[in-house]
């Protein structure tokens, strides 16, 4: 990290003094610093590095940044050791990703000088540097550290000094709640993966967590949940257990993958499947109103020759009593139980019964319904052209018959379908409106604006959309529906944050609702202190 970001200074024009105790892993970093320099053609900039041994070689700066491991007291040790040999205006920088910034610049006589600078692996590619403020920093200060980040040709987002800032806390919920899904048997890692990957990610969740390193990616988690005690937040006992046999992913070969030599694992890439022969039998319903809908019923028209399209559950003494298969868009956030048993009463019994289970809980449904065996539950969030893999909801009730139905209808969709457990929230609603939700926590509580938290999530960590945005694409109130599930299941604590509720609304309302959080709690804290 610590060449990576002396190349990137160097890169940009500036000379850079780069420190190393121990001499192995300096002169593994000048090695390293000359190979990426060629990988980036710019072959002229390690001549503006010098390393050194000690910071006493350092004659003069006008900014340091610290980049050694994160253990506080030695972070401390190296800041005092800054503040005694520069002068009084140089600006002191931490690369902490999990560290409370104030808490490293309390030991000095003016904490005021640090920020943190927290850039992104590698360096010298990732275009995100998170500029974090402290209640003792001045303004001048951070506006020196944005301006440093955009000389060096990347962008800037100011955070408050919080756990995790913005891109470690918000996507915590990407890698625990596909944690707690692999526990409760929502499916399998290769498959949780892949629908992670079916939605936009570059890597499913355990993938990446191999990638990085279990034992940094728990690090990083117990330090954030000890620093928030937010239960939404706690570790996951299986990663612990991982760690402590020593399964850490890539760099000891075994981790939720096992890998070669070459620390490959084979990943099956997706294919869209074959279109169906065009379909003279069945006969199919699309059920609902609205642009999904809509697109529903005309892409099925292209494989199946009879598709009737009702919006309204009003008109169902409308529906072709030879319906084979009905697929039951709904509004996204209300509960259907209720009209899929009257649809049911007015349907062929052996017809085919697809459901939003994002908004209708399948046990509860299965138990109002006489041939719940039929009823197959469906996941599919936000626009239709962005899920290339459907989530179908394999139960103990439905048959096996109906479930290979609902996955030859949403071939002729184009989409893949992946079977999961039946469970509130399936896969892909716990887990991304859970780093939704987050988010969402993030602006409600000052964290950062919801802007700077969607352009550093697509930066840091190449999200296919900010969460906020996200949020907003596939509804705040379907957000709030799916997490409300997920908490009656697991627990309050993994409920909609209170600002969801309006996500839907204009991005000035959100913001409006953190300003005001934020004044309720300086006027409570001042009050309590008087």
């Amino acid at each position: 990290m610590g060449a990576g970001i002396a190349l990137s200074a160097a890169c940009a024009g500036f000379d850079v003094d780069l420190v190393e105790i121990d001499a192995a892993l300096r002169e593994r970093a000048g090695e390293r610093i000359k190979r990426d320099a060629q990988k980036l053609n710019r072959s002229d900039a390690p001549a503006r590095i010098q390393l050194r041994s000690a910071t006493a070689e350092i004659d003069e700066a006008d900014l340091a940044i610290e980049a050694v491991t994160e253990d506080l007291a030695l972070k401390q040790r190296v800041f005092v050791d800054l503040e005694s040999r520069l002068h009084a205006d140089a600006i002191l920088a931490t690369n902490t990703s999990s560290l409370s910034v104030i808490e490293i610049a309390g030991v000095l006589a003016n904490p005021g000088r640090v920020i943190g600078l927290h850039f992104f692996n590698p360096p010298t590619m990732m275009k995100l540097v998170e500029v974090v403020r402290t209640d003792a920093v001045d303004d001048a200060v951070i506006d020196v550290g944005r301006a440093l980040v955009e000389a060096l040709g990347k962008t800037p987002v100011v955070v408050a000094d919080t756990p995790g800032f913005i891109v470690n806390r918000v996507a915590r919920p990407y890698y625990l709640q596909a944690l707690r899904a692999l526990d409760r048997g929502v499916g399998d890692i290769s498959d949780l993966d892949a629908l992670a990957r079916g939605i936009g990610f570059r890597m499913g969740p355990f993938e990446l967590m191999d990638l990085i390193g279990l034992d940094v990616n728990l690090a990083t988690s117990e330090s954030i949940y000890e620093r928030t005690q937010a239960a939404r937040l706690a570790p996951v006992a299986r990663q612990r257990k991982m760690v402590a046999a020593g399964d850490l992913g890539r760099k000891t070969g075994n981790g939720f993958y096992r890998y070669d030599g070459n620390g490959a694992a084979s990943r099956e890439p997706f294919t869209a499947p074959e279109k169906p022969p065009k379909n003279e039998d069945d006969n199919i319903l699309v059920l609902g109103f609205g642009d999904l809908a809509e697109s529903v019923a005309t892409l099925l028209r292209g494989t199946y020759a009879k598709v009737q399209h009702i919006e309204t559950d009003d008109a169902l003494d409308q529906l072709d009593p030879e319906t084979t298969i009905a697929f039951d868009i709904g509004d996204g956030v209300s509960d259907r139980s209720a009209d899929i048993a009257d649809l049911e009463m007015v349907i062929s019994n052996d017809a085919v019964i697809l459901v939003d289970a994002y908004a209708t809980g399948m046990r509860g449904l299965a138990a109002r319904l006489e041939k719940p065996e039929r009823v197959v539950g469906y996941g599919l969030l936000g626009p239709f052209e962005r899920q290339d893999v459907i989530e179908l909801v394999d139960s103990d009730a439905v048959d096996d018959d109906a479930l290979a139905l609902a996955e030859e209808l949403f071939a002729a969709l184009g989409k893949r379908t992946m079977l999961v457990g039946d469970l509130p929230a399936l896969f892909l609603g716990r887990v991304i409106g859970s780093v939704v939700n987050e988010a969402v926590y993030a602006v409600q509580d000052g964290i950062a604006s919801a802007d700077d938290i969607d352009v550093a999530m697509r930066l840091g960590t190449n999200y296919p959309l900010g969460p906020i945005a996200w949020g907003r694409e596939i509804g705040g109130q379907r957000v709030a529906r799916i997490l409300s599930q997920l908490a009656a299941a697991e627990g309050a604590e993994f409920g909609p944050a209170r600002a969801l509720w309006v996500l839907d609304a204009e991005a000035e309302t959100l913001e409006k609702m953190a300003e005001e959080q934020l004044q309720t709690e300086r006027s409570t804290y001042n009050s309590g202190y008087a």
